[in-house]
This record gives structure tokens, C-alpha cells and sequence, in this order.
């Protein structure tokens, strides 16, 4: 599923945040959560009572908080997602499915009533975003095809992700997201909003893969990942 702008015609530029710790979402991949925090249950409720759906994934920044200031330090750049499907448990828990819509930075967070976080955003312009005929894009792709035929080989839907024609800068961010790359790693490839340089490293990254050159390899290869707990 492929994000669209148009899911964006009732952003205002304000984000519902939603801090996950060790968590990265990309525009383009789709993230399961199971909802049963009181905080990220009245998120839910008030996303899907508007109407836009939308909600701000964020990482949650590594460290102690600091106990004289309140919630814990969250990154500047996060992905802005739609909940696409919900499920209401009876106990009001909430099973959701978030597509990734557009990378966000967050210039300054507000005071809300609500008992979730609310920022304000803008959305980050991709540069230089290149068509599917560029030559990293079939780098990338038959490099991570051999990644994935060596370690997950039996991974019928990651073996179709690769099999599409996407231009370059979802396939990047999808590949991104699928890897099971350190955190802090793949906030990085968020942050970076130039196409080629995104492909580029994840070229050097697949290439220290397959030739065994970074140590253990990545936990785990999933696409999509098992639920994930708030």
C-alpha cells in the first residue's frame, strides 16, 4: 500500500505524537500496534472521531529522563501515519495498522489538555527524488533480494516487496524499515530527505551484509513485523 497526498488534505500542521522506543516508522510501511495505554487510547479515539486518522510516530530518544522535566526526550524528525484498519476490543484496546504517510519535523511541542503529546510540524520535502530507470535503484533491488534469499528465504511477501517496480524513494524507505537495523540507524534514514544518499548507504549497509564485514547480521528480516506493544 502506497501512501497518497490526498490522505494529507486535513493536516494542520499539528501532530497527535505517539513515542516509541526503538520504534522507527517509514513512509510507504505499515506498522501494527496494540493500543491499551489510557493515553494512546484516547489518541485512537480522538484520530479516528475526526476523521483524518492521523497520528505521529516518533522514537523516543535513548537515555535516563531527566526527573526534573516531564516526558522523555523524543526525536525532531518522525513519520506522520494514518491509521488505515482498527479493531475495538470490548475493553477499549484497540488493534490498528498504521501506514506511513510523510517524514515530519517537529519545531515545538505544546501544552494540551489531552493526556498524549501534541506538536507542532512540518512536512519534509524529499530532494532530489529519482524515477525507477536509476541505476542505484537496481543496485538496491538485487541487493536486497540476495540479502533476503540468504536469510529469510521462505519470506514470500519480503521477496514480493522487492519484486515491484517503486521508484526509488519508497523502495528505499521500505527496505529501510524491513531490515533489522539498530534504532538509532534507522532514525537516520528517516532523517535523510535526500533520496540518493538514503540508497546509497543502504547499498554499503547491504553490501557489509552479505559479506560479513559488520559482525552478527541483523536480527531479524520481517515484513510486516509482529505486533508491538505501546
Amino acid at each position: 500500500m502506497m501512501a497518497d497526498d490526498q490522505d494529507l488534505r486535513s493536516f494542520q500542521n499539528l501532530c497527535r505524537l505517539f513515542p516509541l522506543p526503538g520504534v522507527v516508522l517509514f513512509p510507504h510501511a505499515i506498522l501494527p500496534l496494540h493500543i491499551f495505554e489510557p493515553r494512546y487510547r484516547q489518541l485512537t479515539e480522538d484520530a479516528l472521531a475526526e476523521g483524518d486518522r492521523l497520528i505521529t510516530i516518533v522514537q523516543q530518544r535513548e537515555g535516563p529522563p531527566d526527573p526534573l522535566s516531564a516526558p522523555p526526550a523524543i526525536e525532531e524528525v518522525a513519520c506522520l501515519g494514518r491509521i488505515f484498519q482498527h479493531q475495538r476490543l470490548p475493553d477499549g484496546r484497540f488493534n490498528i495498522l498504521v501506514l506511513g504517510l510523510r517524514r515530519v519535523e517537529l519545531t515545538r511541542e505544546l501544552r494540551s489538555e489531552k493526556l498524549y503529546r501534541m506538536a507542532e510540524a512540518k512536512i519534509l520535502v524529499e530532494q532530489d527524488p529519482t524515477g525507477p530507470g536509476d541505476a542505484r535503484r537496481n543496485d538496491l533491488h538485487n541487493l536486497f533480494r540476495e540479502v533476503v534469499s540468504q536469510t529469510r528465504p521462505q519470506d514470500v511477501d519480503l521477496t514480493s516487496l522487492v519484486e515491484t517496480s517503486l521508484p526509488l524513494g519508497p523502495l528505499t524507505d521500505l527496505i529501510a524499515y524491513s531490515l533489522g537495523l539498530p534504532p538509532e540507524i534507522k532514525q537516520r534514514l528517516l532523517a535523510e530527505t535526500r533520496v540518493a544518499s538514503r540508497a546509497e548507504a543502504l547499498i554499503e549497509i547491504l553490501g557489509q551484509i552479505l559479506a560479513e564485514e559488520v559482525g552478527d547480521r541483523p536480527e531479524r528480516l520481517m515484513f510486516p513485523p509482529a505486533f508491538s506493544d505501546n
